[in-house]
């Protein structure tokens, strides 16, 4: 059998984040599926299978979407039909068309993973700009950036014969826009269960940062907006407060970078409690499981959408947690609650509450026995449910199930 994956979304030189890791997993299952072409338009990170590179021709300063958009026109002209695909595979983006159109023109079913609407994001997750910049960007995205992308993400949804959410709130979100429940799949996030394993180099980490005799409680991301680095931030300022023996004795290990970083850095230095964390910056997507296994206890402090919309996502680093075998604080919030089970594979709190969030930190480091029982089983969980396989294993199981109705 035969797959073809598309990479059109323009993010060049993307080397770590859940979109890193959950391109390199879905092409992997693939490959060991079938015989797969991948055509990107960048390297992919982490990826152990072929990549056919189109590099993006325009590569001047103008905006991403402008970039997006001659991106995918170059597909159009330059992506050929090797062999008589089973499906073309294409991860959603803003101002990504090319799958939807080539599998058109070449007639092979179209799969379409929608992780979000872009959409929603432009009018929601907003970078902070002021006086005549504001206003452009304002003018710019409300008469050219977000009609084009609407349209795009209307055109996606319609060509395609199967669309792939990761939540149920993505399901009942597209289908509030029309699109048929029975050619929707509501397919969770997954991970490399042999990659993202107990023992895989975390002393050395532990090592290199200092950490051989501390408990070491981490996090790992882009610091976006909906994954609560700031409310991480004042729940370590509360437990350095209130737990002060605990300052030589617990470490926060926060890797990744992004838009609130510099906002974590002024909670944690107006409170005094820089001491207590390890800012790593962004680290390679193949150098994510050592960090993570330099970890006693994760922490996934999820906070609800900013317009009171249900939380949509289906976070990678929640499976990875997971695969790693140790305990996790995560917030009670939609899918993330539905994966978890409270005081069996993780210590469950209220999105947003920074108190039960320090406390719930606070239990774990104190209780090794209710760590490590939730740390084995939620790599038993998700083992047998969420790797990457059983992931694309669903994906084809129901496409063939469309293709027969």
């Amino acid at each position: 059998m035969y797959f073809l994956y598309l990479r059109t979304m323009y993010a060049i030189g993307l080397k770590a984040g859940g979109s890193v890791g959950h391109t390199a997993g879905v092409i992997h299952a693939l490959a060991a599926r079938g015989d797969l072409d991948v055509l990107s338009n960048d390297e992919l990170a982490s990826v152990r299978v072929p990549v056919r590179v189109l590099r993006p021709v325009i590569r001047t300063v103008l905006p991403t979407s402008l970039k997006e958009l001659c991106s995918n026109l170059q597909f159009l002209f330059q992506a050929k039909k090797a062999k008589p695909y089973a499906l073309l595979y294409q991860r959603y983006a803003a101002f990504s068309f090319a799958g939807a159109y080539l599998a058109h023109r070449w007639h092979i079913p179209f799969v379409l993973e929608y992780n979000s609407s872009e959409v929603w994001k432009a009018k929601h997750w907003k970078t902070e700009s002021r006086g005549i910049k504001r206003m452009a960007k304002t003018l710019y995205n409300r008469f050219f950036s977000v009609p084009i992308m609407q349209y795009i993400e209307r055109y996606n949804l319609r060509r395609a014969d199967l669309v792939v959410t990761v939540s149920d709130v993505l399901r009942d979100s597209l289908m509030q826009l029309g699109v048929p429940k029975e050619k929707i799949l509501s397919n969770p996030n997954g991970v490399d269960i042999q990659k993202f394993s107990p023992g895989c180099g975390g002393a050395a980490i532990r090592e290199k940062l200092h950490l051989t005799d501390k408990c070491v409680v981490g996090f790992i991301g882009t610091f976006g907006q909906w994954h609560g680095i700031l409310e991480l931030g004042r729940a370590i300022v509360r437990l350095a407060k209130s737990k002060k023996e605990w300052r030589d004795k617990v470490r926060f290990l926060l890797v990744g970078d992004g838009v609130l970083m510099p906002e974590l850095k002024r909670i944690l230095r107006e409170e005094d409690a820089q001491d207590m964390v390890v800012l790593t910056g962004l680290v390679p997507q193949n150098e994510a499981p050592t960090y993570l296994d330099a970890c006693d206890i994760f922490v996934s402090p999820h906070i609800p959408n900013p317009d009171g919309t249900p939380f949509f996502g289906s976070p990678t680093k929640l499976f990875e947690y997971m695969a790693m075998g140790r305990g996790i604080v995560a917030s009670r919030l939609d899918q993330i609650a539905d994966i978890l089970e409270n005081g069996e594979t993780a210590h469950l709190v209220e999105p947003g509450n920074v108190e039960e969030l320090a406390d719930g930190i606070i239990r774990l480091v104190q209780d090794e026995t209710y760590r490590k029982h939730l740390g084995e089983s939620a790599r038993k969980v998700v083992a047998e449910k969420y790797s990457w396989d059983a992931h694309i294993g669903r994906t084809l199981h129901k496409l063939e199930e469309i293709r027969e109705g």
